[in-house]
């Protein structure tokens, strides 16, 4: 008998053993971000078009929610990033913009000390905004929050969020790190050896750097498959130089359609497509495909017309309209089946995303601005909310600006035009920006100046 209950004892504590471990990995699961630099909204076979091939990136719409009112911070790149990593939106961190080469300035939480144009320009130096070297060290990364109750974290790609000793993603959080150091593709292409020895631990140069950006990601899942682990991806792919593997490039030049038509840009796409099936079979060859949450998402619109149509939306890349910041957005989660939100989400959402999907809720240490999207993964509503965007820059596109949606208003400010400063559009009847009630509703305005 004796022999009997410490036998039933052991199993007790097996058991009780075994069901801690299942808690703790659905309390903790997997979290990855993949994020694309300038894919278009509509640039995938999800999204419904006909002329990309993204078979995985499809089958990951497919388990998961599709967000098809999603923006990105800004309307480019660093601000973009560092209100993903923080959860804060760029005018919070005031960094609203690209920054210079490493040449020009390296690190610093200092604003500069000149406009982008500079001391000699007429009339730039006192109509833009200052901006930051880098995202500030005083804004802390959902990655530090995850850190603390034991996540494995790494960062792959590009990174364009600061140079110089303390900004790199090593010193932001990441254990981590590859393939970060430089933040603009060389003219010379995607292949790593065009480089020049400047990205981080991709040493097979004769690798397409999306190839070996996804082989360095994989070996870090396979390395911490027995603990929770947070790693981004972050891909130089679609950006310019127009790049693809010649083989692709090759087939795509048969199947052209009237809205996307670039041949080396959508077999820049399907490299991206390729890196995500890759993920996917090592976490289903892993067995942890239902434990892992990814989030595939862009930086920011496609760079139109260079790159890709952002049709039937207005603008891309640095515009003040919908082309400019709508992005693909997927999430998938271990409870999530598919659906199609529309839900106008943003960059920022990611941050709380993450943290409410490890069950962080009591340890945010800073005010972030983006919320939580598991509540459209339990068939909750989210809260009523505007959307604000300021971007107080030149670029080829446009002057400085910043932009609000509310309930389905969307209104736009131009900083340095005083005939035709406002734009006004009722989205939920002119979702492509083609009537501007500005003059006519000068209340409206009014109204959205207060967001």
């Amino acid at each position: 008998m004796l022999k009997t209950n410490r036998t039933i004892g052991v199993i007790s504590v097996l058991c009780t053993i075994l069901q801690s471990c299942i808690s703790v990995k659905e309390d903790h699961p997997n979290l990855i971000l993949v994020l694309v630099d300038d894919m278009g909204w509509s640039d995938a076979g999800f999204a419904g078009s006909e002329f990309y091939h993204t078979p995985n990136i499809d089958k990951l719409a497919n388990e998961g929610v599709v967000f098809v009112n999603a923006y990105s911070a800004s309307p480019v790149s660093s601000p973009s990033r560092g209100a993903i990593y923080t959860g804060l939106s760029p005018a919070a961190t005031q960094f609203t913009c690209v920054y210079g080469p490493e040449t020009e300035v390296e690190g610093g939480d200092d604003l500069y000390p000149v406009s982008r144009y500079g001391v000699s320009s007429k009339t730039n130096q006192y109509n833009e905004a200052m901006h930051r070297h880098a995202l500030p060290r005083s804004s802390r990364l959902f990655v530090d929050y995850l850190r603390n109750i034991g996540y494995k974290s790494a960062f792959f790609g590009k990174w364009h969020c600061g140079v110089g000793d303390g900004y790199y993603p090593e010193h932001r959080g990441f254990e981590t790190a590859l393939g970060h150091r430089i933040h603009h593709i060389s003219t010379k292409g995607h292949y790593v050896k065009s480089f020049e020895n400047n990205i981080v631990g991709l040493s097979d140069t004769t690798k397409y750097v999306s190839e070996a950006l996804t082989d360095e990601c994989v070996k870090f899942i396979e390395q911490n498959k027995e603990n929770p682990f947070v790693v981004v991806l972050s891909h130089y792919l679609v950006h310019t130089p127009l790049q693809g593997l010649p083989d692709k490039v090759e087939h795509y030049k048969k199947t052209k359609t009237d809205i996307h038509n670039n041949s080396e840009y959508a077999a820049m796409i399907e490299s991206v497509d390729d890196s995500m099936g890759n993920i996917l079979a090592a976490l289903e060859r892993l067995d942890i495909q239902d434990n892992t949450v990814i989030i595939f998402t862009s930086d920011n619109g496609g760079y139109t017309p260079v790159s890709t149509s952002n049709y039937p939306h207005m603008g891309g890349k640095s515009f003040p309209f919908e082309g400019g910041m709508r992005v693909p957005f997927i999430l998938k989660h271990p409870k999530s089946t598919h659906k199609i939100s529309t839900e106008r989400v943003i960059g920022m959402d990611i941050f709380p995303t993450f943290l409410d999907a490890a069950n962080i809720k009591n340890d945010i240490r800073q005010e972030i601005d983006g919320i939580s999207l598991l509540p459209v993964i339990r068939s909750q509503k989210m809260p009523s909310r505007s959307l604000v965007f300021h971007f107080p820059h030149y670029t080829h596109a446009t002057g400085p600006f910043s932009s609000v949606i509310y309930e389905d208003w969307k209104l736009i400010r131009f900083y340095n035009d005083e005939e035709g400063a406002y734009l006004l559009y009722y989205l939920a009847e002119d979702p492509y920006e083609q009537n501007d009630l500005s003059s006519q509703m000068p209340v409206k305005i009014d109204e959205l100046q207060l967001y």
